[in-house]
């Protein structure tokens, strides 16, 4: 590119710099726009756990004495690994409880 033509997008650009520091001296945010996370409420109960969890709540004590040292996340994955190795009829003692503590939840 030629310094000619170069000089015509500088010249834009400096016009476009002024306009913009213009602009922004006038501006004043709008109030209470901030974004982010809701405030929450430390008083509100927990949500209950799935069916998986409360397998795991039932489990986690037998895979720790059963694998002393091993780490919580390989704690996690043998777990996980039992979970999609039971049928659906061992899992609804599970679900079943997941569902009274998510009704107790919800009341």
């Amino acid at each position: 590119m030629s310094s000619k033509e170069k000089a015509k997008f500088e010249e834009m650009a400096k016009t476009d710099k002024i306009r913009y520091d213009r602009e922004m001296k006038n501006y004043v945010p709008p109030k209470g726009a901030k974004g982010g996370k809701k405030k929450k409420d430390p008083n509100a109960p927990k949500r209950p756990p799935s069916a998986f969890f409360v397998f795991c709540s039932d489990h986690r004590p037998k895979v720790k004495n059963d694998n002393p040292g091993i780490s919580i996340g390989d704690i996690a994955k043998k777990l996980g690994d039992m979970w999609s190795k039971l049928s659906p009829k061992e899992k609804s003692p599970y679900e079943q409880k997941a569902m009274k503590l998510k009704e107790k939840y919800e009341k």
